[in-house]
C-alpha cells in the first residue's frame, strides 16, 4: 500500500540548481563509455519533463530539480547506474523496478547487457517530477488551446531531444573519438550559460543567438566548424582547419592530441560575443 506523501516541509532544499548545469555537462565528460551513456539517456529522461526542471551535481550525483527541490538523479558506479529518486517512497511502482529501505529515497539499478523496462521507468520518472511539483503545491504546466504543448515547454523537450542524440552519438563512434568529442561538448557547454545543444544535418550543433559550432566526426578527425570563425580572435592559435574560407574556421582534434580547454572556452565565448554583436546590430 502507498504511504501517504510527505509534507513539503520534508522536502530537500538544494542552492544552485540552474537550467544547464556546466558541472553536470563535465560530471558526463568524465564518465564517456557505456555506464555514461545509460546515465546520461535516463538523465534526460527527468529533464524532459518540464521546462522548469533545474540540475546540478550534488554529493557526486548528477540531479534533476523543480525549481531548488530535487526530484531525481543518476550515479555511474564500476558496473552499474542508479536512477534514484529522492521521494522514491511514496511513488507508485507496479513493475517492482525500485530498491532500497530508506525513509524517503528509493533507486534503480541498471547494469550492462540488461535492458531496463523502459517503459516502467520512464512512468517512474514522470510520476516522480508530478509528485515533487505537488509537494510544492504547482501543477505541471497546462497546454495551449488545441491540445498543444506550451512554447517554453516545446523548446525544453527539443533540446532534450537534441543532447540524447549527442549521446548517442558520443556511445556510438567506439573509439577516441567519443572521449574527445564529450570532452569538447563539456567545454563547450562551460563557456558560456546560454548556449544550447541542438542537432542539425546530422550533427551535433552548439548555439548562443546564432550557432556558435558544429561538431563533426571523421575517419581521422573530430572536427569544431565556427560558423563566423573568420571574423573571431583566434589569439591561442586554435584554429588549424577551412583557414581560407570567407566565413568559417574549424579546428580537427586527431587522437592523442590535448585539449587546451581555457583557450577553447575563449574562443567560445569569443564566437558568442560576436553572435550578440550581430544580433544587437
Amino acid at each position: 500500500m502507498r504511504r501517504s506523501p510527505a509534507a513539503p516541509a520534508a522536502l530537500l532544499r538544494f542552492d544552485g540548481a540552474r537550467r544547464r548545469d556546466p558541472a553536470v555537462a563535465q560530471w558526463f565528460a568524465d564518465r564517456p563509455g557505456e555506464l555514461g551513456a545509460m546515465a546520461r539517456r535516463w538523465f534526460n529522461a527527468m529533464r524532459r519533463r518540464g521546462a522548469d526542471v533545474r540540475e546540478l551535481v550534488h554529493d557526486g550525483c548528477a540531479v534533476a530539480c523543480v525549481g531548488d527541490a530535487p526530484f531525481a538523479y543518476v550515479n555511474a558506479f564500476r558496473a552499474h547506474v542508479n536512477v534514484g529518486f529522492f521521494q522514491g517512497a511514496f511513488l507508485p511502482d507496479p513493475a517492482g523496478l525500485l530498491e532500497g529501505t530508506g525513509r524517503f529515497m528509493r533507486h534503480v539499478k541498471l547494469r550492462p547487457g540488461r535492458a531496463p523496462d523502459a517503459k516502467a521507468l520512464e512512468a517512474l520518472v514522470g510520476a516522480a517530477y508530478e509528485d515533487i511539483v505537488a509537494k510544492l503545491g504547482g501543477g505541471a504546466s497546462p497546454p495551449e488551446k488545441g491540445g498543444r504543448m506550451p512554447a517554453k515547454k516545446a523548446k525544453a523537450n527539443e533540446d532534450a531531444d537534441a543532447s540524447g542524440r549527442i549521446d548517442a552519438r558520443i556511445a556510438g563512434l567506439g573509439d577516441w573519438r567519443g572521449p574527445m568529442l564529450a570532452k569538447l561538448r563539456a567545454a563547450i557547454r562551460a563557456a558560456d550559460a546560454g548556449i544550447v545543444e541542438e542537432w542539425k544535418w546530422d550533427v551535433p550543433v552548439w548555439s548562443c543567438d546564432g550557432i556558435v559550432c558544429t561538431g563533426e566526426t571523421y575517419k581521422s578527425a573530430v572536427k569544431l566548424t565556427f560558423a563566423r570563425g573568420a571574423s573571431v580572435a583566434d589569439p591561442a592559435g586554435l584554429f588549424n582547419a577551412s583557414l581560407e574560407g570567407h566565413t568559417r574556421r574549424a579546428i580537427d582534434f586527431r587522437e592523442g592530441d590535448a585539449v587546451d580547454a581555457k583557450a577553447l572556452q575563449a574562443l567560445i565565448r569569443a564566437a558568442v560575443a560576436a553572435n550578440r554583436s550581430r544580433k544587437k546590430g
